[in-house]
């Protein structure tokens, strides 16, 4: 294998990348060479290859920024950076974390099953025992290239193929890893393995595979590593491409625990809100038989037309007027959920979304091809989005209070009401 020329590929379609769809919650910034992702819990600086060390300056700038956020921050230093980058950082304040090498085998060389010492399966992670063993091995090996808990609120995006399994041996689960395959590269990245298991790589090399919106299929894997786990992948032939050594900084408060949005997994979140919209609120998905969604009282259906008519003007209004008023009914670090039916659904905190270095609502309160919605937890209030029937509901008694006269003003009488 060309080491060189795969390294080159890898700094070219890996690192200081802004990829086409940001993680759920993230904000992406570039300053320059330097990407700066915000994720609300925690942050990265990444970038190419550099040709000379950055300005104090420069680092002190990306520094405020996550200062600014209240954000713990990472940048790796690779060994084919620029000599002095480890210097800078640890000057302006990070630490220095062990080094690791940055394997690489070829994906087609990687033979399934050879050399295992148990069943290899992929794994969803969910509230199934499985995935909790999952949980279990992760929080007791590492520290690993990408922590569980960031790759679960990362994997189920619908840009990137994703893929978790695990090792059983004798009836029991020995072992597991996670990895990704980011779009429009020649890699699959290992996020993490709690062990030296190369079998779970060798599964890992079938997301080298053509996916939605994927041109090519992949080459390479890629995986972090270090003592035996670095062993047993060189034993298996992964050659080393260089070395990576992560800088973090923390900063002086306490960072919050969860993204401003993530997305909401079926049987864990957003099912059970599905089944009692069904059972308890009428709801019958229909393309002809109207109105399909029986609002408890208190309840106002408003048409659609003047909004239609109105054009994006009208559409920006629409949604301001729903989002101050989910924002002025919820304490700051209270959840709401944005539901589109059949399709990804949202958890999001109002008061983190919107407006200038925020992600932005996760969805849209006009209806634009399917039901939208946006729920308390609890359906203590919420609006559905009919698209066929053209029409908005707002039910709740908070919500009716705070948006009633508005949405009158703007859609004009309402086509229905319980009391």
């Amino acid at each position: 294998m060309d080491t060189g020329g795969v390294l080159a590929r890898y700094d070219e379609q890996v690192r200081g990348r802004v990829p086409a769809h940001p993680p759920p919650g993230a904000v992406i910034e570039r300053d320059g060479p330097f990407v700066r992702t915000h994720y609300g819990t925690h942050g990265t600086v990444d970038h190419g290859p550099l040709p000379q060390p950055p300005a104090a300056a420069t680092v002190r700038r990306q520094l405020e920024a996550f200062a600014a956020r209240n954000e713990p921050a990472e940048w790796k230093v690779h060994g084919n950076d620029v000599p002095g980058l480890a210097e800078e950082l640890v000057a302006a304040g990070f630490e220095a974390g062990a080094e690791r090498s940055l394997l690489v085998a070829e994906c087609d060389a990687l033979e399934e099953g050879s050399g295992a010492r148990g069943d290899v399966r992929a794994l969803v992670l969910d509230g199934s025992a499985g995935s909790a063993r999952i949980r279990e091995l992760a929080a007791t090996t590492g520290p690993h290239a990408l922590p569980l808990g960031q790759f679960e609120a990362d994997a189920h995006r619908l840009y990137q193929r994703f893929g978790a399994a695990g090792l059983s041996h004798r009836g029991r689960m020995a072992g597991a890893g996670w990895a990704g395959r980011p779009a429009d590269t020649d890699f699959v990245v290992v996020g993490g393995l709690t062990g030296p298991h190369p079998e779970l790589v060798r599964h890992f090399a079938r997301l080298r595979e053509k996916a939605y919106l994927m041109d090519r299929a992949a080459r390479y894997c890629l995986v972090e590593a270090h003592g035996a786990v670095r062993t047993a992948l060189v034993a298996a032939g992964f050659e080393e491409l260089t070395t990576v050594r992560p800088h973090r900084w923390a900063p002086t408060g306490t960072p919050a625990t969860t993204r401003p949005v993530r997305e909401t997994i079926g049987a864990l979140d957003d099912g059970p809100l599905w089944d009692r919209l069904e059972h308890e609120f009428g709801f019958r998905p229909s393309m002809s038989r109207f109105p399909g969604f029986e609002a408890p009282a208190p309840s106002v259906t408003w048409s659609l037309d003047a909004v239609d008519r109105g054009g994006e003007e009208h559409v920006d209004e629409l949604s301001r007027t729903i989002e101050r008023a989910l924002r002025s009914l919820t304490a700051p670090g209270q959840q709401l959920l944005w539901l589109d039916w059949q399709h990804i659904g949202y958890a999001f905190d109002p008061h983190r979304v919107g407006g200038a270095g925020r992600p932005g609502w996760p969805g849209s309160v006009y209806p634009d091809g399917d039901y939208y919605l946006f729920l308390h937890p609890d359906l203590e209030f919420g609006t559905f989005g009919h698209p066929w029937e053209g029409t908005l509901t707002v039910f709740g008694a908070p919500l009716l209070a705070a948006v009633e006269a508005e949405l009158t003003a703007l859609l004009g009488e309402p086509l229905r009401r319980r009391d």
